[in-house]
């Protein structure tokens, strides 16, 4: 009997554990349009100029060697100002900006100081990264094209623990129903708790993941019993060991008495 109630502890419904259980697959959904990322401070930008006269694009490209003996182009990071410095543009306010909406102000200002008519200009986020804390994957997670929906962080958790133990893995260490996001917008923390397991997060400002949002997973019920037996274990051992050491004490104090 205690071996059955013990099984069905440890078991859980669909409900709680498949992810988008009720999606209906029958059923047409219109999705979110993904926005542009907003440029941020402490972002790293890559910002190339091109030009059907390649010296002209020259000037403007940072060029550094790499340690692999090729040359790469240098970042701009975006100073506590929202500020970049740029050749020959001097600083440039590139914070609320989208990387299309950069791209065409660094064009038209190299237009109109008559540096290089016709310029075209790429850039790119370089370093956005989401941070996981608490149950399963802990760690922190890059997406080299800037782009990235909550699922995309599962597989990449889920890969970087080999499989079965991250957030959407075979163990039931965490609650798929309670993840907390984070995200820094303009200064002001944003925070909201998502579900894992409705269809709902497709349609949630959270899906789609900002550069440098931090995802809290919380651990699951069995978790947080499995970790109280633990403890309770070993405070009932040394409520034993303390008894113990005490009746000792005590045994000693008398026969030293009677010694006197």
């Amino acid at each position: 009997m205690a071996a059955a109630m013990m099984l069905a502890t440890s078991c859980g419904t669909v409900e709680e554990y498949v992810l988008l259980n009720d999606l209906d697959v029958n059923t047409y959904y219109k999705m979110q349009q993904m926005q542009e990322l907003k440029i941020k401070r402490g972002d790293d930008l890559r910002i190339v100029v091109t030009h059907k006269l390649p010296m002209l694009a020259e000037m403007f490209n940072n060029k550094i060697n790499s340690l692999e003996g090729g040359e790469s182009i240098t970042t701009y990071t975006v100073n506590s100002n929202g500020y970049i410095n740029f050749p020959l543009l001097d600083t440039l306010k590139v914070e609320g900006l989208t990387c299309s909406e950069l791209e065409m102000m660094i064009s038209k200002k190299i237009a109109d100081a008559g540096l290089a008519y016709g310029a075209t200009v790429s850039a790119k986020i370089t370093n956005f990264k989401v941070t996981v804390i608490g149950e399963g994957a802990t760690g922190i997670y890059e997406f080299e094209d800037g782009k990235a929906t909550i699922f995309d962080l599962i597989a990449k958790a889920n890969i970087a623990q080999g499989g079965g133990s991250g957030i959407a893995g075979g163990g039931m260490g965490i609650r798929r129903d309670k993840i907390l996001v984070m995200r820094e917008i303009n200064g002001v923390l944003y925070s909201d708790y998502i579900s894992l397991l409705s269809k709902d997060i497709l349609f949630s400002p959270y899906y789609y993941l900002q550069q440098n949002d931090v995802i809290y997973v919380w651990p699951s019920q069995t978790t947080i019993r499995s970790s109280n037996r633990i403890v309770d274990f070993w405070l009932s051992r040394l409520s034993i060991v303390t008894t113990a050491v005490s009746v000792v004490t005590l045994v000693v104090t008398m026969f030293s008495k009677k010694q006197n």
